[in-house]
């Protein structure tokens, strides 16, 4: 086993990245407040803008034709803020009490937790979920062996996922910088985008998580062509949104993390640059890919 001498952190997503394999919990629980309101809504809608804070994701639903089109016809106006407030008041009871059972760490995650941890690499984490849902999800994980040195939710800060707030406080709870030589590891458009705002280097998962969506069981069991065929999908959109690599999960990370190790070590050599591969622009940055 190699020894990463340049990455100080990594900070990991939880549900879809080192648990719940497939992102079911949440999935279920945004299609079933809605259809309690006599809103229905697809498993694509409900999972389009997972990786936000879940208040953000009902706002985000909101937004959508197929549900603003339903909200009018069944209660005669457009959706409010009180609306969204409404929904997320069901919501936050519901996934709280559901999250425990999504709490199973994914395949490779503890080992790979383990093996930053031995080589002295500090692991944080960043979620959506708020601290009453972590509280039901932490017992269970740590029993399983997944321990990390930090847990940020999006409740300790003023806004979540695509801002970079909780990976900051994650740097402070650790004590640990720079950002460049840190790795955000997630499995949706908003952890890449959260970590490409930190100014970190970012790995896009594909299998595990929301854009595949399903069980470690439906996974094994799907028609492989089907499933490479999303799995395609998923890198190309990972990869368009600004990923610096893509994987299937965090049971292939390692590999990864060497490569970046590598690569920080070889922009300093070269020319002091410890940046990651991207430099800002309007809006956030311009991506430069770096695939080796």
């Amino acid at each position: 086993m190699k020894k990463l001498k340049n990455i100080k952190a990594v900070i990991f997503d939880w549900a879809g990245t080192i648990i719940d394999y497939g992102c079911i919990a949440p999935a279920q629980v945004f299609i079933e407040v809605f259809r309690q309101k006599d809103i229905f809504i697809s498993m694509e809608e409900a999972r389009s803008p997972m990786g936000l804070a879940k208040k953000d994701h009902v706002r985000a639903l909101f937004r959508l034709d197929t549900v603003q089109k339903q909200w009018v016809a069944e209660y005669g106006r457009i959706p409010s803020e009180h609306d969204i407030d409404i929904i997320y008041s069901d919501l936050e009871p519901a996934l709280a009490a559901i999250v425990k059972n999504y709490s199973e760490p994914i395949p490779g995650a503890v080992e790979l937790i383990n093996r930053l941890k031995d080589q002295g690499i500090k692991v944080g984490t960043t979620t959506g979920y708020v601290a009453e849902m972590m509280k039901n999800i932490l017992p269970i994980a740590t029993s399983r062996g997944l321990i990390p040195d930090s847990v940020v939710n999006s409740s300790e800060v003023s806004a979540g996922r695509p801002a970079p707030w909780m990976i900051y406080r994650n740097c402070e709870k650790m004590n640990v910088f720079p950002l460049s030589h840190m790795v955000k590891i997630g499995d949706t458009v908003a952890d890449i985008q959260e970590g490409i705002n930190a100014g970190m280097w970012t790995i896009g998962l594909t299998k595990s998580g929301n854009e595949l969506g399903l069980s470690l069981s439906e996974a094994e069991s799907a028609d492989p062509v089907w499933i490479a065929h999303k799995i395609a999908l998923a890198d190309r959109k990972m990869t368009n949104n600004g990923a610096d690599f893509v994987t299937e999960g965090v049971w292939d990370c390692w590999r990864i993390l060497e490569e970046i190790d590598e690569q920080i070590q070889s922009n300093a050599t070269n020319d002091g640059n410890i940046e990651p591969s991207f430099t800002k622009g309007k809006q956030g940055f311009n991506y430069f890919p770096l695939f080796f």
